[in-house]
């Protein structure tokens, strides 16, 4: 069997050009992710070979794209490992400013200076310790060798961590509310902005943001984060961007129990639901991954739906459609139509 070109001619006329400050929605199920078809995005932006233009206005020749990658729910390890089976080497495509990783992941809740204080045995009335005993010196107890003097320095400080290579910068979550996200905003525009001053002009900035509602599902209303304040983060970061993707998830238990129907609706599946919904009205397309029908086939991985967003324009025409695809074990996908082999 023939090996699968890594872009699918199905599928590469709707993820090869996306029009100026267009959004495109990925939403993804549990049964049906969503990292092979970013992958395809990567490789329709970064790889060197020709791609098609349909659904946008002619791109002119030597149009070059760079491409910034922010992911809440897989490190860089995946994404790289995954991308140089489709040829795409991030190590090297990182070192010519052509591609960039914030990781949103690793590190989103890590306080460096924050020191957990032990608390008392339940039950006692007494209050938790603030500060830390005195311990003997090393060397001091009979027997024990002396040990080499630990380095001095500021209390709570650390030695600062080399930079891992290939990641461009790591998101951290503290406090609440709009200001941390703020933050995190302002990190995210630095890398756009760094990729910016290596771009020529015509070229273009694809802003990836990969599983953002993973931040409002481990924060949310009760830290100050809800749907409207994620949908204004997003917006923000647009602004930095020639277009965008995003991927978020669709299960059913977070969008259809929002609607109260049956039973009381929790407030992540609420929030959620708002901003998934906020997000395809707003949305140039939306490209729906989900699981067959009639349940798992050796041959079929999924279906894949294209669908036109509430914020398509009438000067753009989007063919709608709806697809299978398989994942191979290679990595390798194909995408058909229904009745096709």
């Amino acid at each position: 069997m023939p090996s699968q070109p890594p872009l699918p001619p199905l599928l590469a006329p709707y993820v090869s050009s996306l029009p100026d400050a267009s959004l495109t929605l990925v939403s993804s199920i549990l049964g049906a992710t969503s990292n092979w078809l970013v992958l395809r995005f990567l490789h329709a932006a970064l790889s060197s070979q020709p791609t098609s233009t349909f659904g946008a206005d002619d791109l002119p020749n030597g149009t070059k794209k760079k491409v910034v990658l922010v992911s809440f729910l897989r490190s860089y390890e995946f994404w790289k490992t995954e991308a140089k089976r489709l040829g795409l080497d991030l190590a090297r495509l990182t070192e010519r400013h052509e591609f960039a990783f914030v990781d949103g992941l690793s590190e989103l809740f890590y306080a460096p200076q924050a020191t957990a204080a032990p608390t008392s045995s339940p039950g006692l009335g007494s209050s938790p310790r603030t500060t830390l005993p005195l311990r003997s010196p090393p060397g001091a107890v009979l027997g024990r060798a002396p040990q080499p003097a630990a380095p001095t320095g500021p209390p709570g400080n650390t030695a600062p961590k080399q930079a891992e290579p290939g990641i461009a910068k790591k998101l951290h979550f503290s406090g609440r509310g709009l200001a941390s996200l703020d933050a995190m905003e302002k990190d995210v525009a630095s890398v756009m902005e760094q990729q910016k001053t290596h771009m020529e002009e015509g070229d273009e900035l694809i802003l990836i943001l990969d599983q953002p509602d993973l931040l409002l599902a481990t924060t949310g209303p009760s830290m100050g984060i809800g749907a409207t304040e994620m949908a204004e983060w997003i917006t923000g970061l647009q602004q930095h961007a020639h277009a965008t993707v995003l991927t978020l998830a669709t299960d059913a238990p977070l969008i259809h129990n929002s609607s109260g129907l049956g039973q009381l609706a929790t407030p992540i599946e609420t929030e959620h639901a708002a901003l998934a919904i906020g997000l395809a009205h707003r949305a140039r397309s939306v490209m729906q991954l989900r699981t067959l029908e009639t349940g798992a086939a050796k041959d079929v991985s999924g279906v894949l739906r294209i669908s036109r967003g509430g914020g398509l324009s009438t000067e753009n025409n989007l063919e709608e459609r709806e697809a299978l695809y398989f994942i191979q074990r290679d990595g390798g996908v194909t995408v058909f139509g229904r009745g096709e082999s």
